[in-house]
């Protein structure tokens, strides 16, 4: 609908007088620089720099992109696009430079379409031909959205960064499957928090130590680093850190926001999706707790339907669809397919911190045996964040005193992985690797050598990797 329709009082009656759709963008155009500065911080997350990139070669060459960034509430995507909002206006003419936060149209009863169209009168400007960046803050509040880019891409010019923390929308509109790069922003790695907390740089090292045994480097970069960081700085990662809202907030107000942000996904953004009833929605959040376990117990699906009272191919569906939200990743056993599915999975929490969280509503006092849970998920996230790029696939050995992780390469080629906070024996590792036929193996301890093709390296140092 092209108007706002505001109430206002003249000559003792009340009546509607249209303000034109036109004011209200030149409006939002003036503010926008003045609303975005508080999110235009100086230290950036490592993603800045690949839409930064992005944005430069469409200013430069011409090359057009829809880019969706999916990810959680608090993991920073209304920053990135602030941050990118105001770069591009210092290289293009800023009138060509556009944020909408589309929650905000959809309160105003606006839709994008109608937006663009005035914005492309009022300045003149060709959307068809002429450069322009579009950036869109929570695009699932725009009706039929997938449709709108899909035809925003098919027939314009325009560059177009949209933002969702529907990761379940986002994720899951075949219309966009071949033309938009889909690109998650994840939580924060160790080496991310030191550099927004610390001003601390330290090149991605995980390739050259992990499948190569190349400790060189690293270990100018561990003697130069060490004593910088504190023991408080590892733990309160290992707690929160990994979220860029934790940098700013009281823990304990990490906490609640993860929380809320929980109760959020599941009982506003599932249910949008998906056909469950409210009891199983409660059952999901139990679910959550159940996996929250800091013993880090495994449960098979029977067990975990039994314990919540649902059907088996109920809680398949809840751990398919929180999985789809990127709260929860799947880590199948190591074997046949036939193992794969007889033996119980490894559930871990995407964001750590959600743990966390969730022991503070428990009353859970964090002690070594939280941490080295804490330990344990931070490095099947590291793993699960480098197989994501490099196509590697990670599994477990289901066995008793199996190995913790097994990366396995495109190729076949295992590296067999140990975890622990203290000194580690190298004997469980070898058997792991007879067993499974690894050519190498990994402990995640607190010693730093190579010896007998295994890899030993103190958790803090791993922790710096990715």
């Amino acid at each position: 609908m092209p108007y706002l329709y505001i109430l206002v009082q003249s000559n003792d009656h009340i009546g509607d007088v249209m303000v034109q759709l036109n004011d209200y963008i030149l409006n939002h155009i003036a503010k926008t620089p003045l609303i975005l500065s508080r999110y235009n911080k100086e230290k950036k997350r490592f993603d800045y720099d690949i839409l930064k990139n992005k944005v430069d070669k469409y200013i430069e060459n011409g090359k057009r992109e829809l880019i969706l960034l999916y990810g959680l509430r608090g993991l920073g995507k209304t920053t990135l696009l602030s941050q990118i909002y105001h770069y591009a206006r210092l290289k293009i003419e800023a009138n060509r430079v556009l944020y909408f936060s589309m929650d905000e149209l959809k309160l105003n009863d606006i839709n994008l379409m109608d937006a663009l169209k005035a914005y492309s009168e009022i300045f003149g400007i060709n959307l068809y031909e002429e450069k322009i960046i579009l950036l869109l803050d929570e695009v699932q509040y725009e009706k039929h959205w997938d449709l709108v880019l899909k035809n925003l891409y098919d027939t314009t010019n325009i560059f177009i960064i949209a933002t969702g923390s529907s990761a379940l929308k986002l994720r899951e509109s075949p219309d966009l499957a071949r033309r938009a790069l889909h690109k998650p922003i994840y939580p924060m790695t160790f080496r991310e928090y030191l550099y927004l907390t610390k001003n601390i740089k330290i090149e991605s090292l995980f390739e050259e130590v992990i499948l190569n045994n190349n400790l060189d480097n690293f270990k100018k970069v561990y003697a130069k680093v060490y004593s910088l960081i504190l023991e408080e700085d590892v733990k309160k990662y290992l707690r929160v850190g990994s979220l860029p809202f934790a940098l700013e907030d009281d823990e304990l107000d990490v906490y609640d926001k993860i929380y809320t942000m929980l109760e959020r996904i599941i009982y506003k953004d599932v249910r949008e999706v998906r056909d469950f009833n409210m009891e199983t929605l409660d059952k999901a959040f139990k679910l959550l707790y159940l996996l929250a376990n800091p013993k880090g117990e495994r449960y098979s699906y029977e067990s975990l339907a039994n314990t919540l009272e649902i059907a088996k191919g109920t809680l398949i569906n809840l751990v398919d669809v929180l999985e789809k939200c990127e709260l929860l990743f799947k880590i199948y056993p190591y074997g046949s397919i036939e193992k794969k599915v007889r033996k119980s999975q490894k559930i871990k929490f995407l964001p750590v911190p959600i743990k966390t969280a969730l022991w503070h509503k428990m009353g859970v006092v964090i002690d070594d045996v939280c941490y080295g849970s804490l330990l344990e998920d931070v490095v099947a996230f590291y793993l699960y964040l480098f197989c994501k790029k490099k196509g590697y696939n990670l599994s477990y050995e289901p066995k008793k005193g199996g190995a913790d992780f097994i990366l396995i390469s495109p190729y076949m080629e295992k590296i067999v992985i140990e975890v622990g906070l203290g000194k580690k024996s190298s004997k469980q590792v070898l058997r792991s690797m007879e067993r499974v036929k690894a050519y190498r193996g990994i402990v995640i301890g607190d010693e730093l050598k190579v010896e007998d093709n295994i890899l030993h390296i103190p958790w803090k140092g791993f922790l710096l990797l990715i």
